[in-house]
């Protein structure tokens, strides 16, 4: 068992290391292709495609714009900070990256009019999404905040695209060298986004996905630096953007689809855990509630006062065994039990001693029954006691020996012992004949011959008188 479970530990633990190497090639596989066409392919080859240039960039703010509504719900409906973050950065992106197309006619009069728009979409995007990773497990905003309104980031992001349209016109600054540090400034914050998860610990599904998204974003960034305008490496580093933004996008949707919110996003482990963990609450939750049935059936079953069964658990017992003598030739007997001058006792010493006496009873009572036998309250003080396999002639015994024990045997209450008697009538089972009401009342009128003849008696039902 031991070398089973080295085995099973073992076997997981590299199954962990697989995922995560799996995860780290897929995170740096734009890497290698970055580097072969650095190194094979010449920087002088371009391709320059204006209108389809138009096109893609037209998309990609169509997608942007859509994921900004898309998570703005998400964060009105659940006020995680993360999410309102995530928004700016969509947001920006959309309207800062929005000229870097339309103006890509315009590249033969300044080619900086719609290539600085880039870096410049890149850089806001990559500072509010860090934002938004500082901001993961924060406390949910109050509704009341939710409600903000989006003018303000709106009007920045339009301020910004001004500064950029006025900086693209200014001949006397070196505006490559304001174009990488763009990029690299970007590249450290989509960079410090991963850092920060692995230094958090931050675990899950949506985690992941961001996580591998800040890498793509980052080495787009890197191939941008690389790349000359209309270059292979420019139009690789579009791709790799486009990869990163796609495979982010597909979480947020997820997160609006299900459950509204970045961290309540499941893979499927995660969600086969969740879901045994909910089929263990069902499981547990089925027992108890059948617990609580049994409970709820044995006391509708039961006298509260004494702890026997009370008349309707009487009743459906003798209909069982009533069949199974039937069915199996034995006898069955039936007595029922009752005080005699019960009411004095109640007058003289009080409702309590009365209860005390009933209780007193079934204790005395149940020293002398077998396990198959049943005693059952069937009125205030009446109880009847079901006898299974018991000739007429063995149970006529047994009810004398009760009969005999019970006055015996006095009860104390207080500092008196009050002797009482009971008396009893005794019935057969007829089989084809009865029913549990008629045998019921045969029983009870042998009891009130009983109480007739002087109580503390027994009366047994003539054994010749079987009926019809």
């Amino acid at each position: 068992m031991k070398r089973e479970q080295i085995k099973d530990t073992t076997v997981k633990l590299m199954a962990v290391w697989y995922n995560r190497l799996l995860v780290t090639f897929l995170a740096f596989l734009p890497l290698w292709f970055i580097l072969y066409i650095a190194s094979e392919i010449s920087p002088d080859k371009i391709f320059v495609a204006h209108t389809f240039h138009v096109i893609v960039i037209s998309l990609a703010v169509l997608f942007s714009g859509f994921l900004s509504y898309i998570t703005w719900r998400c964060y009105r409906a659940t006020g995680e900070e993360l999410l309102r973050w995530l928004v700016y950065g969509f947001l920006g992106f959309t309207i800062i990256y929005a000229p870097h197309g339309l103006l890509t006619h315009y590249d033969m009069d300044n080619i900086w009019v719609f290539v600085l728009f880039g870096p410049a979409s890149r850089l806001i995007m990559a500072f509010c999404f860090l934002v938004a990773m500082l901001k993961y497990g924060e406390v949910i905003e109050p509704e009341k905040a939710r409600k903000k309104k989006l003018t303000v980031p709106l009007i920045l992001f339009v301020v910004i695209n001004i500064l950029v349209f006025g900086a693209a016109h200014l001949n006397a600054v070196d505006l490559n060298w304001w174009r990488l540090l763009t990029e690299y400034l970007s590249i450290s914050m989509f960079l410090s986004s991963v850092i920060w998860i692995l230094v958090q610990k931050t675990r899950g599904y949506m985690a992941l996905l961001y996580g591998l998204a800040m890498i793509w974003f980052a080495l787009s960034c890197l191939s941008f630096t690389i790349g000359a305008v209309w270059g292979h490496q420019w139009w690789f580093a579009h791709i790799i953007f486009a990869a990163g933004f796609l495979l982010l996008s597909y979480g947020v949707v997820q997160a609006f689809l299900t459950t509204g919110s970045f961290k309540n996003i499941y893979s499927q482990t995660e969600l086969l855990d969740q879901i045994l963990v909910e089929k263990k609450k069902s499981e547990q939750a089925l027992i108890d509630l059948k617990q609580a049935n049994e409970k709820l059936e044995e006391l509708a079953a039961t006298d509260s006062l004494t702890g026997v069964g009370n008349r309707r658990q009487f009743v459906k017992r003798s209909e069982e065994e009533m069949s199974r003598a039937y069915r199996n030739g034995t006898e069955l007997c039936m007595m029922v039990v009752d005080f005699d001058h019960f009411k004095a006792v109640n007058d003289e010493y009080g409702h309590q001693a009365g209860d005390k006496a009933l209780k007193a009873f079934v204790k005395l009572t149940s020293e002398i029954m077998r396990p198959s036998d049943l005693l059952a309250r069937i009125g205030g003080e009446e109880f009847a006691l079901l006898l299974p396999e018991t000739s007429l002639s063995s149970a006529a015994k047994v009810a004398e020996r009760l009969r005999q024990y019970i006055e015996g045997n006095p009860i104390a209450i207080g500092k008196k012992n009050i002797k009482l008697t009971i008396s009893i009538g005794l019935a057969q089972f007829r089989p084809k004949v009865d029913t549990v009401k008629k045998w019921l009342h045969r029983a009870d009128e042998l009891l009130y011959q009983a109480k007739d003849k002087g109580r503390n008696r027994v009366e047994v039902e003539d054994s010749k008188d079987k009926g019809d």
